[in-house]
């Protein structure tokens, strides 16, 4: 297994505030709680190009499936707020509930989904009105969500019960709910919809979910505190964030085994692939940073400056 150590970059920064741009994917739409914003990152030239202001210390992020419109929630305010793609403006502020932190859109860009984090439930809003038009009871602190491809089912990471839940889109209904590893976090499938893989933060391991059956397949150890997930390179390679080992531990995900580590930021939470399916962003809380790595060569291949607190937790990338 390889291990690879961090490559410092310095790179312009060009911040232009209050600039409507031409929306020309892909872009990159990076949380910074600490500094009640959002830094929108040009991936073409990897320079963060404006930063929109977004009070309730955001956290989540989800991007619209055409691309119009960014999710962010806002587990200060309550809620998420919604931005505009093209002129980079805070379009709506929506209240959801006290505990709003996971977030999710459809794809087909009907519904946006909400986890609270308090009260054990996920809201469906609809993206047309945006009202909560129902309410559905999961597991314990709900975390992590994402949408099946085929957009049937939604999972939702349960971090206080130790499980994921898999819920019907058609009925809102929790189908089945299976044990995974100790406080998943993150989650994500593969493009066909047959895998699902969750960052268990407590017990340092990745759980490998067959999504008909949810039944485990495989545990794959990890760094420390592993937070977020993603995949890259026709889903052959399972990226995870480590929180305390400031690195990121690269998996095949035929054989399961850990075959690097790539050093990162410190304290690395969210993580998004690129639509290249190559190049692959990681948010570092601690250096309120975004690093570019290539998950080919597993080399970091640019160090991005954000705002304070980068946290861009969910899929980050417009496509």
């Amino acid at each position: 297994m390889l291990r690879l150590k961090r490559i410092p970059v310095t790179l312009a920064v060009v911040t232009v505030l209050g600039c409507g741009a031409s929306v020309a994917a892909p872009f990159a739409y990076i949380s910074n709680q600490l500094d009640d914003s959002v830094s929108i990152i040009d991936a073409e030239k990897r320079t963060v190009i404006d930063t929109v202001k977004l009070a309730g210390k955001p956290a989540g992020i989800a991007v619209a499936p055409a691309g119009d419109k960014v999710y962010v929630s806002t587990p200060e305010a309550h809620g998420f707020s919604v931005l505009d793609t093209k002129s980079h403006s805070v379009l709506n502020k929506v209240i959801v509930s006290e505990g709003a932190l996971g977030i999710a859109v459809d794809h087909e860009g009907q519904r946006i989904y909400v986890a609270d984090w308090y009260n054990n439930t996920v809201s469906v809003v609809s993206a047309k009105t945006l009202e909560v038009t129902k309410v559905v009871t999961v597991g314990e602190s709900p975390s992590g969500l994402i949408v099946s491809p085929d957009n049937r089912w939604l999972y939702v990471a349960n971090r206080g019960s130790d499980s994921v839940s898999k819920v019907s889109t058609e009925t809102l209904t929790v189908k089945k709910t299976t044990t995974v590893g100790k406080h998943p976090f993150g989650i994500i499938t593969t493009q066909s919809g047959d895998r699902l893989y969750t960052a268990n933060v407590e017990s340092d391991d990745v759980t490998v979910l067959d999504t008909a059956s949810m039944q485990p397949i495989a545990s794959i150890k990890v760094g420390i505190l592993p937070y977020a997930v993603t995949l890259a390179l026709n889903d052959s390679r399972l990226l995870v964030t480590n929180q305390t080992d400031n690195t990121v531990s690269v998996i095949d995900t035929e054989t399961f085994k850990q075959i690097a580590v790539i050093e990162v930021g410190e304290k690395p939470e969210g993580i998004s692939t690129h639509p290249d399916d190559r190049h692959v962003y990681v948010a570092n809380w601690f250096d309120s940073t975004v690093s570019v790595l290539d998950a080919k060569t597993l080399t970091v291949v640019d160090t991005i400056k954000a705002g304070e607190g980068t946290r861009a937790f969910g899929q980050f990338f417009s496509k």
